[in-house]
């Protein structure tokens, strides 16, 4: 005689639901009862001082071509027109500390071949670095 067995196994899992639900009610209790404090703060005096650091201005050269194919050398607060082919020449006459940065200045209308002549100039002159600024004109 075979005997069945009417009991059937039931599957014993636990539900995340529920555990999920205590977690949150956890945090909450928690965010409630806690106080947060500012950052803690502590005073710190700091020495004064009467040094003063002299701001040097550093003088620039600058080569403006403008949107009628015009050039001009800026170096400071002195402006002077010269030729593209006059360029080098310009350039020989300037100090040595100049010459390591140099910064194009052209009008944004004026065509690339022209910037690209004029860095040339430059570029035969042994300048190494060269800006290139584009000037916006509403004009």
């Amino acid at each position: 005689m075979k005997f069945v067995n009417r009991r059937s196994k039931q599957n014993t899992e636990i539900s995340m639901l529920n555990l999920i639900d205590v977690i949150f009610m956890l945090l909450i209790f928690f965010m409630i009862a806690t106080t947060f404090n500012k950052y803690s703060q502590f005073q710190l005096s700091i020495p004064k001082s009467d040094a003063k650091f002299d701001k040097k201005e550093e003088t620039r050269a600058e080569i403006v071509v403008d949107r009628n194919r015009n050039y001009y050398i800026k170096i400071g607060d002195n402006v002077k027109q010269i030729s593209l082919e006059g360029i080098p020449a310009e350039l020989d006459k300037l100090p040595k500390e100049l010459l390591g940065n140099i910064t194009v200045t052209a009008d944004e209308h004026l065509e690339y071949g022209t910037i690209v002549e004029t860095m040339a100039k430059l570029k035969n002159k042994n300048i190494k670095n060269i800006n290139l600024n584009i000037q916006k004109n509403n004009k």
